[in-house]
């Protein structure tokens, strides 16, 4: 064979060479692309975890993935996804997991058992998309941190108008306690209530913001423990925000009232705040307490509540469903059950009004 017959054969070879070449040059380009959109996403989503998960599995698809599951527990609730196929025998699932402070995450991504170049794309995207969500995951963490230092900033200045605030109840409540006949009775029965209330919550506040908070430190009160009638206290914070509630059940917690009065507080003024902005759907709490062996449950109820579409973010700190809210109620009364020994948790049925259920061991 001489040299002239093996033109074909070097012909075809080369050109079976750049057509190889080529097609990897495409898959690069076509990965960089879909690489490039989820980074875009993620800009547009404000780094935001959750609604980066909801989004990115059409991006993940064009990828070549062929199902995509993750299960989030974000801040105490846990939320998941699963997108496209469920797994199966002739499929490959990369797993990874993320688990910083109060954020754990564990993804599932699918794909068809591919050849040595589709693999080789498909991990590096993978890779790519992994490391997004590591990103958004220290952002969070990052962004939290930052806000509760400048928070402790703040506390001087709040320490100070707080004084104020309880000087002033102090002087209204002793004012009260006079019987002029010349007084209308009714107000003054009112006020009377009302006013020693505020002040009582105001002194907790400032506890609160001060040196030595009063909550227990991994559950231990340090002090007497007076007995707390449960059902007295949610009647006196519900007519306190001037909302209607029913109350059933009974229990009783060897329980100082202030380590509880806060959660409740934060509860109950997110109803009342919802009264205000819609007048015309009115509020009607439900609150029953059960008491089995040595745990304590209260639940709380909107029964004209609307359905709550966004339950992940309950519990996450400085999110708020109303963009002038602090967002940081929530998770404080969270924390401070967690300091007792209990739970804070919510329930929210794509059907129907959201419950918030406190657990309390009864020995507290």
């Amino acid at each position: 064979m001489t040299t002239t017959d093996l033109y074909p054969y070097l012909i075809i070879i080369g050109s079976s060479i750049l057509v190889a070449a080529g097609w990897l040059l495409h898959q690069y380009r076509k990965q960089q692309n879909l690489t490039r959109e989820l980074i875009q996403l993620n800009e547009q989503l404000g780094y935001d975890l959750p609604n980066f998960l909801d989004r990115c599995w059409p991006l993940l698809k064009r990828s070549g993935f062929s199902g995509l599951h993750w299960e989030l527990d974000w801040f105490g609730t846990t939320v998941n996804g699963t997108y496209g196929s469920d797994g199966g025998k002739t499929q490959q699932a990369i797993e990874k997991r993320f688990k910083v402070q109060e954020i754990a995450l564990t993804i599932h991504l699918l794909r068809d058992r591919p050849l040595w170049e589709q693999r080789y794309f498909s991990d590096a995207q993978a890779e790519n998309f992994f490391l997004l969500v590591q990103m958004n995951v220290w952002i969070k963490i990052g962004t939290i941190q930052g806000a509760f230092e400048q928070t402790a900033k703040m506390t001087v200045f709040l320490k100070h108008d707080v004084k104020n605030m309880v000087q002033l109840l102090t002087l209204s409540a002793e004012q009260l306690q006079d019987d002029a006949p010349q007084r209308q009775d009714g107000l003054l029965q009112d006020l009377r209530e009302t006013v020693p209330a505020l002040r009582e919550r105001a002194e907790h506040m400032l506890r609160a913001l001060s040196d030595k908070p009063t909550w227990p430190r991994n559950g231990a009160i340090e002090r007497s423990k007076p007995t707390l009638r449960l059902e007295e206290l949610l009647q006196q914070t519900a007519a306190l925000y001037d909302l209607p509630a029913t109350i059933s059940g009974s229990a009783q917690l060897a329980l100082e009232k202030e380590l509880l009065l806060g959660v409740i507080d934060n509860l109950l003024s997110n109803y009342s705040q919802l009264a205000r902005r819609h007048p015309a759907r009115p509020v009607q709490l439900d609150m029953h307490i059960t008491q089995e062996n040595d745990q304590v449950c209260i639940s709380i109820e909107d029964l004209h509540g609307p359905p709550f579409p966004r339950p992940e973010r309950l519990f996450e700190p400085f999110w708020s469903e109303h963009g002038s809210g602090r967002g940081i109620g929530l998770y404080q009364a969270r924390q401070q059950l967690t300091a007792l020994g209990g739970e804070l948790s919510a329930l929210a049925p794509s059907d129907g009004p959201l419950r918030f259920l406190i657990r309390l061991p009864a020995a507290c």
